[in-house]
């Protein structure tokens, strides 16, 4: 049994080259901003002193309660 080839908008894609990505930077263009970066990266450490905001609320990393929280369910 073959694998049904996926198309996305009339183009043919093999999913399996997407399953890993690479680690060389990729340039990407966000709002206008370049920078490179590769696609396959380590998350960046959570500041817990960092507030964050969004749509007028101030939220703060809570990485401790969220794993207490896990961990006791």
């Amino acid at each position: 049994m073959t694998p049904a080839k996926l198309r996305y908008r009339g183009v043919a894609y093999d999913a399996s080259q997407h399953e890993h990505p690479s680690a060389q930077p990729v340039d990407h263009i966000y709002r206008g901003q370049h920078y490179e970066a590769p696609l396959k990266h380590e998350p960046n450490p959570a500041d817990p002193e960092l507030a964050l905001h969004y749509r007028g609320h101030v939220y703060h990393h809570r990485a401790a309660e969220a794993a207490r929280q896990v961990a006791d369910s």
